[in-house]
């Protein structure tokens, strides 16, 4: 009986999440969980305020001259791969390295 016992204390302690993982609530939303896992942030955005994930680009920061080089855009007055997807007006470099300004609401 006491085997069985440490088996089952083994397997229950291997379900425990590790300390780096995101806290997520069972009562959020399929997606919100599946956004704050891989890293996003769950928040509002746009004129109508919608809930949305707002998920980080693994080369935000990054050194760039074009967007084809980002996973999202080429910030054109910092010359860096964006972070995440954001609203408002912004100027961005396409996939020739020129100049478009934008405004997304």
């Amino acid at each position: 009986m006491k085997p069985a016992l440490i088996i089952t204390a083994l397997l229950l302690g291997s379900c425990a999440p590790t300390p780096d993982a995101p806290r997520v609530s069972p009562f959020w939303s399929i997606e919100r969980q599946e956004c704050v896992r891989e890293g996003g942030r769950w928040g509002r955005g746009g004129l109508l305020q919608l809930e949305m994930c707002f998920a980080q680009y693994s080369d935000g920061g990054k050194a760039c001259t074009a967007s084809t080089q980002c996973e999202g855009q080429c910030d054109a007055d910092t010359l860096q791969c964006t972070e995440s997807f954001s609203f408002g007006c912004q100027s961005y470099l396409d996939e020739n390295g020129e100049v478009i300004a934008i405004c997304i609401d």
